[in-house]
């Protein structure tokens, strides 16, 4: 399966193409495009954060075969939540991620390797979600739920074997 990944937003150089080359099977290939501007839409001033669910549905459905995942730096919130690393449609094939709490809490120059390991990580779980995986129990799993940024330094960057197993029979194999 082919990703989008799609830049909404400022970007430090070379971050979202680190994320691209870094993505596990069955996300190989694809594009790093510029969004455009669909943050502006989905700002909400009181809460000085975007809507990730509305954001979601303002991503172009990508064509059979491929995937579309935002990634941002913009702060992400879906209500009743705070805040959220990212979010997807369940077998939707549309995501987005933000970096924007992910950032370690030592200032490092962007992209940080601690900074691209951890939005690896969390692409690779929205983009599970895409094709219809949900969270997993395994801790270090990539689909293992996280609520706050060091907990995703726990996680791989890959599936499990269950969650593989699942992604294969999902794509069909």
């Amino acid at each position: 399966m082919k990703v989008r990944l799609l830049v909404l937003g400022e970007s430090p150089p070379g971050l979202a193409e680190s994320v691209a080359r870094s993505l596990p099977w069955p996300f190989t290939g694809g594009s790093v495009e510029s969004g455009g501007a669909l943050v502006e839409h989905c700002y909400d001033r009181h809460r000085a954060q975007v809507d990730a669910s509305r954001l979601v549905t303002l991503l172009e459905p990508p064509p059979p075969g491929w995937t579309a995942l935002g990634v941002t730096g913009h702060d992400l919130f879906m209500p009743p939540l705070a805040y959220v690393f990212g979010v997807s449609e369940l077998a939707g094939r549309r995501g987005v991620v933000s970096w924007a709490r992910l950032r370690p809490e030592v200032e490092e120059p962007l992209p940080s390797p601690h900074l691209l390991q951890r939005l690896t990580v969390e692409a690779v779980h929205e983009l599970g979600h895409t094709v219809g995986l949900i969270h997993c129990v395994v801790p270090d799993c990539a689909m293992h739920r996280s609520l706050f940024a060091e907990a995703v330094d726990l996680k791989l960057p890959e599936y499990c074997p269950a969650c593989t197993d699942m992604l294969r029979a999902s794509l069909g194999g």
